[in-house]
């Protein structure tokens, strides 16, 4: 996966390989209720050696630096690309994953207007109806690997979108591997999970034969550690946890 950066309206978002539409049509990755942005204005081309913009052609133009865009051009960092009133800069092409990863916890710390995290958990659903399957895991993907950079809050909006798109794929493709992500997560992070999510969790579950991989295990432990060390931690989770290992764990 590409770890291109782009800075939009004062917060950093990293883009997952593919292509990633801009414009007012609400299943562009970035929509923007502007009246000089066409419905699909222009277009990120990411890879894992170069990003790419190009312009759709749109009514108003795409412009780059200061310049109308012609079809597609790749973007260096520190480009500024201008879509209707929307200013986008691409920052630090090629940079370490600890950057990123520094960029990421600033953009998730508590308190902080997450429209981006969020943004992702949308496309994920987006794609998830459009019938994009692997478009959607891409993006679910990347939703997580930006939690498992940082350290936020359960209540966090980013921990509920990754929560909802983690299941809906569950859902969508009858595969344990998200399950077994989420639990993953939530053990990573020291949440509890509230009883609604487990009861997602539970009808999901009534698709799927098996959850492969420890995710299950991990959590009851880490409830368990937390238990111990003070946190309050609800009898009933550990048990139903224990319950979910023992019916559909792996190894």
């Amino acid at each position: 996966m590409g770890r291109f950066r782009f800075k939009i309206g004062g917060k950093t978002v990293l883009l997952p390989d593919g292509q990633h539409d801009v414009g007012r049509f609400a299943e562009c990755w970035l929509v923007l209720d502007d009246d000089l942005v066409s419905r699909t204005h222009a277009r990120f081309h990411i890879s894992a050696g170069s990003s790419e913009v190009e312009d759709l052609s749109s009514r108003n133009g795409t412009f780059v630096n200061g310049d109308r865009l012609q079809g597609r051009c790749t973007l260096r960092d520190g480009d500024r690309i201008r879509i209707g009133r929307e200013v986008i800069e691409v920052l630090g092409l090629g940079t370490s994953l600890a950057g990123d990863e520094d960029d990421l916890r600033r953009t998730l710390a508590p308190g902080e207007d997450t429209r981006f995290p969020s943004m992702i958990g949308q496309l994920v659903e987006k794609s998830i109806k459009a019938g994009k399957v692997k478009e959607a895991e891409r993006y679910a993907l990347a939703l997580a690997s930006q939690l498992a950079a940082a350290r936020v809050p359960v209540s966090h909006p980013a921990a509920d979108a990754c929560n909802r798109c983690l299941i809906q794929l569950a859902d969508k493709t009858a595969s344990g591997v998200w399950i077994d992500r989420l639990f993953r997560l939530y053990a990573q992070q020291a949440w509890i999970m509230a009883p609604r999510t487990l009861e997602e969790v539970r009808s999901s579950l009534d698709r799927i034969p098996r959850v492969p991989g420890t995710g299950l295990r991990d959590y009851e432990q880490a409830l368990r550690n937390m238990d111990r060390a003070g946190t309050a931690v609800p009898a009933e989770l550990v048990q139903s946890v224990a319950e979910l290992a023992d019916a559909f764990g792996g190894g």
